[in-house]
């Protein structure tokens, strides 16, 4: 049996960009560190840092599973580009760049930030583009099969809440993702560039990063309300990613902190650690987003010698 090479592949992939860039390519990355500067600047004027550190648990523990639960995404991008191209540990900046991205300024914009620093930092026979496509969709369609199915699983129990969930949202929630995955299905062939084998394995993958996410969550808010059985908040988080993947469903937070109180009770402290790691998360964003922007333009003068040069 013949095993398909990467040659194989190129022939769906987009003709590959030539080697020497345009000097366009070389300022969109400070154009885009500029941008993420000015967002973190302008999201920084509301936070207030004593509030939300007298809000954030004393236990030292939390910490470790916040990043870990943060940082699972990146990591699990890197594994999976670490595979496909055998990219450096550099790598996991330019993912986290992506991720930072995605998250302050427009959803999949940080796949084509990706895609530039493949173009620049790899050597392959054929354009990354269609990788950095098939992982993206594969992400999106495992995260709405999974849905899909917890969906089946959680129903019964849902529809006897009153949490403010009409019963034509959520339906038409689950025929757009329904729809989504069967065209998906359906034009496999025409979509993916990647192998089957590859596909398959990506899959995996991102399988296994929404249990660790799911897991990490749960853990933390544990943490944080450690008289609450850890079992509730697996609930919980399996929930919140049912909720933030239905897509004609308005008010998610509300819906989510209606559901938790229902679960757990106390709703105070319910809302307070709802928003702890809402703030905490786009905290992290801007820190991360700044820190990696300003990097950028401290060395944006050498970077323009060279391909000048």
């Amino acid at each position: 049996m013949q095993i398909p090479t990467q040659l194989d592949d190129a022939s769906k992939d987009p003709l590959p960009l030539p080697v020497r860039q345009s000097r366009l390519w070389i300022w969109i990355t400070p154009a885009l560190s500029v941008a993420i500067l000015a967002v973190v600047a302008w999201n920084f004027r509301s936070f207030d840092i004593q509030q939300l550190h007298a809000a954030v648990p004393t236990n030292p523990f939390f910490w470790v599973i916040f990043f870990a639960y943060y940082f699972t995404g990146i990591i699990f991008d890197f594994l999976i580009f670490r595979w496909l191209w055998g990219i450096p540990a550099e790598g996991v900046i330019a993912l986290a760049r992506k991720n930072v991205t995605n998250e302050l300024i427009v959803d999949y914009l940080g796949e084509a930030y990706f895609y530039s620093w493949a173009r620049r930092k790899l050597r392959m026979e054929s354009s990354p583009f269609g990788a950095v496509k098939d992982v993206a969709i594969l992400s999106a369609v495992v995260a709405n099969v999974f849905t899909l199915a917890m969906m089946a699983f959680v129903y019964p129990y849902a529809r006897d809440f009153n949490i403010g969930l009409t019963s034509s949202a959520l339906a038409g929630s689950i025929g757009v993702i329904m729809v989504i995955s069967i065209i998906v299905a359906l034009f496999s062939r025409r979509i993916f560039s990647l192998t089957r084998r590859q596909l398959i394995g990506i899959s995996g993958l991102h399988v296994a990063r929404l249990i660790f996410t799911n897991g990490l969550l749960a853990l933390a808010w544990s943490i944080a309300l450690p008289d609450v059985a850890v079992g509730w908040w697996l609930l919980l988080a399996t929930a919140k990613m049912l909720l933030s993947r239905l897509p004609l469903i308005s008010n998610k937070d509300v819906i989510f902190a209606a559901v938790a109180v229902l679960a757990v009770g106390r709703d105070t402290d319910i809302q307070l650690l709802i928003a702890l790691m809402t703030t905490l998360i786009l905290l992290t964003h801007l820190t991360i987003g700044a820190a990696l922007a300003i990097g950028d333009l401290v060395t944006i003068a050498p970077k323009s010698k060279e391909a000048k040069a």
